[in-house]
């Protein structure tokens, strides 16, 4: 038994040895893998700290040369609690993380600024502004165009436009836009049939479910404007389509005509409690310069190039 323990708080030992070290917080800007010449890191250091005089925000940028296999994720979140970027109980911190040789990054988030800058746009600025730089070698413009869009982000103001050439490299090809099309009909289409032919509390609750999905899954398909289009005509019109469905002559002979969409529906919102019963026991537990005390629950994005 003795040697059992031994040998596991070797283990424990060992593991915890093996962790990548968290490296000492020198500035804002902390380049270990050398991908910026001194004058970029100069000019990104003075644009974080008028950032940070303006707004409150800390915004700090790592690149190391290699992950050494520890995860991308969990590296980001310690780096960014040891830390403490972000006032104290404002939590406005950000940590933008590059591992050359792993070709990963990453925008770790803190709690307060997960309004701003939410996971969809953390991946936006790191897929269409940063990565086409990296991919083409630079990397001093690629930081610079991520440092620029957080800040831009957290000011309130809209973000720099990717060129053509770079929105045509993340576009669907027009296989993948049909299968995420047949996806979302498939899985959407047959809980919104649900909601709409079902009765009771559980097809008003799959209609608010639902919404989320109706703006996201086509947005990410037809663009922005497609998915706040389609998002409202979900929302706008799925109340009146119920009450004609249900109050009115041409409705009820149309629910008699079709008792398979009765009987559908009546499955379909049983799924839904199902589904949302699976889910409601689970939660999200995610030198001159220092950290302020902010927290960070896992909220960003990571991307590679």
């Amino acid at each position: 038994m003795g040697r059992r323990l031994l040998a596991c708080a070797l283990g424990l030992w060992c593991a915890g040895a093996a962790a990548l070290e968290v490296p000492y917080l020198a500035g804002q800007v902390n380049d270990l893998a050398g991908l910026l010449s001194e004058a970029e890191e100069q000019r990104l250091e003075a644009k974080l700290a008028a950032l940070e005089r303006a707004t409150g925000a800390q915004v700090a940028v790592l690149t190391i040369p290699s992950l050494e296999g520890e995860s991308l994720e969990e590296f980001s979140h310690r780096v960014a609690s040891t830390w403490k970027l972000g006032q104290k109980g404002k939590d406005n911190g950000v940590l933008f993380l590059v591992a050359r040789k792993d070709r990963k990054m990453r925008l770790e988030v803190g709690y307060g600024l997960e309004g701003v800058l939410p996971d969809a746009l953390c991946r936006r600025i790191l897929d269409n502004l940063v990565r086409p730089r990296f991919r083409a070698g630079d990397f001093a413009g690629g930081i610079e165009a991520g440092v620029e869009a957080v800040a831009r982000a957290i000011q309130g103001q809209p973000l720099p436009e990717a060129s053509h050439q770079e929105r045509g490299s993340q576009e669907l090809p027009w296989w993948g836009a049909v299968v995420l099309a047949t996806i979302f009909l498939a899985v959407v289409g047959t809980f919104s049939l649900g909601a709409l032919f079902g009765s009771g509390c559980q097809s008003w609750f799959l209609y608010l479910f639902l919404l989320p999905f109706w703006l996201a899954f086509p947005m990410a398909l037809l663009g922005p404007l497609g998915g706040v289009a389609l998002g409202a005509a979900w929302l706008l019109g799925f109340p009146i389509l119920k009450l004609l469905l249900s109050r009115t002559p041409w409705g009820r002979s149309f629910r008699a005509a079709h008792p398979e969409l009765v009987r559908f529906a009546s499955s379909g919102t049983r799924r839904g409690r199902g589904f949302w019963g699976g889910f409601s026991g689970g939660g999200f537990s995610g030198g001159g310069f220092s950290g302020g005390g902010g927290s960070f629950g896992g909220g960003g994005a990571s991307s590679g190039w």
